[in-house]
């Protein structure tokens, strides 16, 4: 409760800090409205007064507005009109309104262009083009961007050149080219550079504190944010963008007490400001944190009080349809446009058809190219598979022969070595035979002395014997 007590306090405090130089301008100017006599002059007061009325009170700043260019227009003063429907839009840009916001900033456009006030075109086209990026249109915002950059440059309007320049950096910021995000800013705050009430600390460093946040530099992020609170006469919305900046870094380190704190302090001053449409990342960002910190109960609730803001400002973005009034507004505004389109077209329509016929032939010669690189990459691949055959044919004929004269070799070592034997056979058996062929020749011889007899006889049939075992034993060794 203490805690609660302190921030509560400390709020209160802030608010009055915030608004006290906005309610010192007001008195001013309303008492200024009040002894003016000049019609234009009033009307340029009421302007004033709107502007200020911004996030102070929504139905003051609409009055303010409204009246203004009743006047205008009662006055005939065309300048004044178009400006007075520029405050109407902000007036309700302010609260989320953007379909509103974008009638009146394309009617302020109509204005001034029906008026001939060309050198004032630009800020129109910068709103409008600042309500397309809030709905999530950026190709066509940088269209309106473009057209408001050139402007600036033929009438060397430094403090819409910024407000160009810096619309650019959100759009980079958007699609995550965060160098180009910071290169247009530093050269927005550069060209508005001496010109009074644009790019002070409060609005550069909101911008800047978005883009590191964006691209997760933490710490430059923190620094930028820090550097929006001490800026006392900082504005309501950079005040909330700062805290929900902190907010996000807190939640994203873990410290969701902290991060809480600061949501809750965005919150207050949104409420007090009738910021609706800040309202609505808020509470996104509060249901997001519930849902972390496991208070299931308060995520719900506060994404039922996003989405039903949601559909209260945004209806028709939610539902992919922007109102048929606003719809009629932008055809209108585009007419001219679309006839120096329709020019174009006829114009780009004979180049295309001409670049289409180049585009046939360079079609045709691609076609011819990769038909010939096909065959040939189909005949290299066969001729390289030709020729694998033939290396694969000449290995196995390489091995047979290789197989073939391992076996001739073989086979000559064992004859060798057969015929080795043989002789060594033949060597010894010739001697055997010699024996009995000796034994035989010497019982002949006796025979011949002695005569008859039979012992002699029978020795001689005996070595016969021998012989005939001794041929069969060597007819044996060589079957084997």
């Amino acid at each position: 409760m203490t805690l609660k007590y302190i921030l509560l306090v400390f709020l209160m405090f802030f608010s009055c800090a915030c608004f006290s130089s906005q309610d010192s301008s007001i008195k001013a100017s309303i008492k200024e409205l009040k002894s003016e006599t000049n019609d234009a002059v009033k009307v340029q007061i009421m302007g004033k007064l709107s502007f200020v009325y911004q996030y102070v009170d929504f139905t003051r700043s609409l009055y303010y507005s409204t009246e203004a260019l009743k006047l205008a227009k009662r006055i005939n003063y065309p300048r004044g009109i178009a400006k007075s429907y520029n405050f109407i839009g902000l007036s309700y840009s302010s609260i989320g309104k953007l379909d509103k916001a974008l009638q009146n900033y394309l009617a302020a456009l109509n204005a001034n262009k029906k008026a001939g006030i060309e050198d004032e075109t630009p800020k129109n086209l910068n709103n409008i083009a600042e309500v397309l990026l809030k709905m999530g249109d950026v190709e066509n915002a940088k269209k309106y961007i473009a057209q408001a950059y050139s402007l600036n440059q033929k009438y060397k309007n430094k403090k819409s050149t910024s407000i160009s320049l810096m619309l650019m950096a959100r759009i980079y910021s958007a699609q995550n080219i965060h160098s180009k995000a910071l290169t247009h800013l530093y050269d927005a705050k550069e060209t508005a550079e001496g010109v009074i009430g644009i790019f002070d600390e409060g609005f550069f460093n909101t911008e800047l504190g978005d883009i590191y946040l964006r691209a997760g530099i933490v710490d430059s992020a923190e620094i930028a944010f820090k550097k929006v609170l001490k800026f006392e006469p900082a504005e309501p919305d950079q005040v909330i963008t700062a805290y929900y900046g902190l907010a996000t870094l807190a939640k994203d380190k873990g410290s969701f007490n902290e991060s809480k704190m600061f949501f809750d302090k965005a919150l207050v001053i949104a409420n007090q400001s009738n910021a609706q449409f800040e309202l609505i990342k808020i509470y996104e960002g509060l249901s997001n944190l519930s849902l972390l910190m496991k208070d299931y109960k308060s995520t719900i609730n506060y994404m039922s009080k996003k989405d039903t803001l949601k559909d209260a400002l945004l209806g028709y973005q939610t539902s992919g349809k922007i109102i048929s009034d606003l719809n009629s507004i932008i055809t209108e505004q585009k007419d001219l446009e679309n006839d120096v389109l329709r020019m174009d077209a006829v114009v780009k329509e004979n180049e295309l058809s001409k670049q289409k016929i180049i585009l046939i032939i360079l079609l045709g010669g691609i076609t011819v190219s990769v038909c010939l690189g096909f065959i040939a990459f189909s005949n290299f691949k066969k001729r390289n598979k030709a020729y694998a055959k033939l290396h694969e044919a000449n290995l196995i004929i390489k091995k047979h022969n290789a197989n073939l004269e391992e076996t001739v070799a073989t086979r000559t070592d064992t004859i060798f070595l057969k015929n080795k034997k043989l002789k060594e056979l033949a060597y010894f058996n010739s001697h055997k035979l010699r024996k009995h062929l000796a034994n035989i020749l010497g019982l002949i011889f006796l025979l011949k002395d002695e005569g008859e007899k039979k012992e002699y006889l029978n020795l001689l049939e005996s070595e016969a014997q021998s012989l005939d075992a001794t041929i069969n034993q060597i007819n044996k060794m060589i079957d084997d």
